[in-house]
């Protein structure tokens, strides 16, 4: 099953816009209009139509405000409310092209009228033309940017639109006015993961099996805590050549986080082979050596990461902040932490600025924000001289040296003359230096064919990947348990694997805002992959009452009916999802067995054909050599099942050589903590 992601607004979402519907209707946008009095139309009769169909509305007696209204347009046709009234109470009952016809006459009248180019936007995000969407809410965050509605519903239009970095830039503006709101932080989050989904995209269509593809794999394995398929893609990397700096150490930390200290340690020692300025290697490399008792050898190596960027080996170890997946400190099982607390005596009788920085990794360890601190403050910056000062050759000896953190200054001065082939090395500096949205600045700035190249693709996924940690580490902060934040957990245990603690999570959401888009179908997905069959159709029938138009929730729905061999009932639903999302090749070979159990076999042969792209296992060649056999047409039938069984048969191939490669990771030893020197 294919699972969507979660988004805010899709066109024809209801159930949100029903309530600011509502809440306009009863005050002509008042809200949306910073409290700005109410215009009176000239002429007592008008006045007093106009008084009437304020009262219907806010006694939601529609029909007699629609009368009321048309009248005051009649006596007043230039008063530009009365227009947009009208067009919120066409909306109220689902007459979209009277609603947009009546907005436009108001915005003739008056083009600064906030309700009305809010509502006239929000209409044509609902037909899905967010570039037709974008000038209206424009205009309404230009009047009014003090409700965050209006910037969520202009980032909807630039979603639709396709123009996914204007998305991000406008959630980013409206942070600064409201950097407190939890949809604004969710929303920018799952922006980032778009945009980097997207660079991941590209790079497969360029790059197919490269060791940049399986090098982000591995980090997104080891993002789920999946540490054995994390190590399988590190070492496919690791065997194209040529061999690229960073690998090794990936693969170490892997090890690292997954208990294998030994051959982790061999790891980081191949990547100082490689790259000896490498000062995540050399703090890793230190830290495994703490686990393994060599505390001499821990200071040693991370005295040598200090000289060379104190800044960056405080980043490689978190000790500045905490936050969700790599970008947060690991914690050590309690039989380790134990083990190396006891040495906080010895680091402390020692000198030097590497005994201040295990300390502040030991007091990190045990939650001891304070004396992270403190430590860190006693360490004396390391005197690095630079061979020029921003100039380029300083920036080059900086790259060169892997002093990443001075990288970000000189960046900024040499903008504007920065060489293009030290656009990639900045980058990666400055994220390294947890820069990433300095990083991805640079990046954007590439020429082309630069700006199509792998290492390009592979570092704006990573600092996109990186700055929605940031957005959701904020969205934490903001209010730990709001209910996005226990949307974001449900989203990242879906992701894991967890689906029990997941469906906890999204449940406690839902508690929180039944109607908010996406819940109850995140919801009935894990529900219906655990064959919860009940309880996932109700959630979601809860999802398209808010949002009829959900792709997801009608294609689960209609494949709840497909198990139960109910191919008519299902392909009410899967039809409607094709209707949304035609290029889903899931969709169309769902499609293809509902007209296969009905004997429409036509029909069957091509939905089959447009999604046998996505055939991995034979199954689908399978399906469609049962049409064939059934239409009577023997030798493409037999064609297919032979393109089946061989499409099986490599499946087979290498799902054992993958399952021997398990086995030999699980075989690694798992290392107990030494004994105190």
């Amino acid at each position: 099953m294919k699972q969507y992601l979660p988004v805010f607004e899709k066109p024809g979402f209801r159930g949100r816009e029903l309530l600011l519907l509502l809440a306009c209707l009863a005050g002509v946008c008042q809200e949306l209009g910073a409290q700005r009095p109410m215009p009176i139309p000239a002429g007592e009769s008008a006045k007093a139509h106009f008084d009437v169909a304020q009262a219907a509305q806010r006694r939601q007696d529609y029909s007699t405000a629609e009368r009321e209204y048309r009248e005051v347009i009649r006596l007043a046709p230039g008063f530009a409310e009365a227009h947009m009234n009208l067009g919120l109470v066409y909306q109220i009952a689902n007459k979209l092209p009277e609603a947009m016809g009546e907005f436009r006459r108001a915005l003739k009248i008056k083009p600064s009228l906030i309700g009305a180019n809010f509502f006239l936007g929000i209409d044509y995000c609902k037909m899905g033309q967010g570039a037709n969407a974008l000038p209206y809410l424009r205009a309404t965050v230009r009047e009014d940017p003090k409700r965050p509605d209006t910037w969520l519903w202009l980032a909807t239009a630039e979603e639709l639109s396709g123009h996914a970095r204007d998305e991000v830039t406008t959630l980013r503006r409206a942070l600064t006015v409201h950097p407190q709101n939890v949809d604004l932080l969710y929303l920018l989050g799952r922006s980032y993961e778009r945009l980097g989904k997207a660079e991941v995209a590209e790079l497969e269509k360029i790059a197919p099996a490269s060791s940049w593809s399986e090098q982000l794999l591995g980090e997104s394995y080891a993002t789920s805590s999946n540490w054995n398929f994390a190590v399988i893609r590190f070492q496919n990397a690791l065997a194209i050549p040529p061999a690229r700096p960073g690998l090794h150490v990936e693969l170490g930390e892997t090890l690292l986080r997954a208990r294998r200290l030994e051959s982790a340690a061999r790891e980081f020692d191949e990547e100082l082979n490689l790259d000896p300025n490498s000062v995540r290697a050399l703090v890793r490399r230190g830290e495994t050596k703490l686990l393994q008792g060599d505390a001499e050898g821990c200071l040693r190596d991370w005295a040598r990461a200090i000289d060379i960027d104190e800044s960056q080996a405080e980043q490689v170890l978190s000790l500045r902040e905490r936050g969700f997946g790599d970008s947060a400190s690991e914690q050590l099982p309690e039989a380790w932490l134990d083990r190396i607390e006891k040495l906080a005596p010895w680091f402390r009788d020692r000198p030097g600025a590497a005994a201040h920085f295990a300390l502040a990794f030991l007091a990190e360890q045990a939650g001891n924000s304070s004396q992270v601190g403190a430590e860190l403050a006693s360490i004396k910056p390391a005197d690095s001289p630079r061979s020029a000062l921003c100039s380029e050759r300083g920036l080059r000896d900086d790259l060169t040296a892997e002093r990443f953190s001075r990288v970000s200054s000189c960046v900024s001065v040499l903008k504007s003359s920065l060489p293009d082939a030290l656009r990639i090395p900045a980058a990666h500096a400055l994220f390294e230096a947890g820069d990433y949205a300095g990083s991805l600045q640079l990046l954007s700035g590439l020429p082309s064919p630069e700006a199509h190249s792998p290492p390009a693709y592979y570092w704006r996924a990573r600092s996109d990947e990186k700055l929605a940690t940031v957005a959701y580490l904020q969205l934490f902060q903001a209010d730990a348990q709001s209910y996005r934040v226990h949307q974001l957990l449900g989203d990242l245990e879906a992701a894991k694997g967890d689906d029990a603690k997941a469906i906890e999570e999204y449940r406690a959401a839902i508690a929180q805002r039944p109607s908010l888009p996406n819940l109850h179908y995140s919801l009935g997905h894990l529900l219906w992959k655990n064959l919860q069959t009940a309880e996932a159709r109700s959630e979601f029938e809860a999802e398209l009452a808010l949002n009829p138009t959900h792709a997801g929730a009608l294609h689960d729905l209609g494949n709840t009916y497909l198990s139960e061999h109910q191919p008519e009932k299902a392909l009410q639903y899967l039809n409607r999802a094709l209707a949304i999302d035609a290029a889903d090749p899931e969709l169309h070979r769902d499609i293809g067995t509902g007209y296969s159990e009905l004997h429409d076999y036509r029909r069957a042969e091509a939905e089959f054909r447009i999604a046998m792209a996505a055939d991995r296992d034979g199954s689908l060649h399978y399906k469609l050599g049962r049409v064939y056999q059934a239409l009577g047409e023997k030798e493409k039938a037999a064609t297919e099942f032979a393109l089946s069984a061989q499409t099986n048969r490599e499946s087979h191939q290498m799902l054992e050589r993958q399952t021997e490669r398990l086995k030999e990771i699980q075989q690694l030893p798992v290392d107990s903590p030494a004994p105190n020197q």
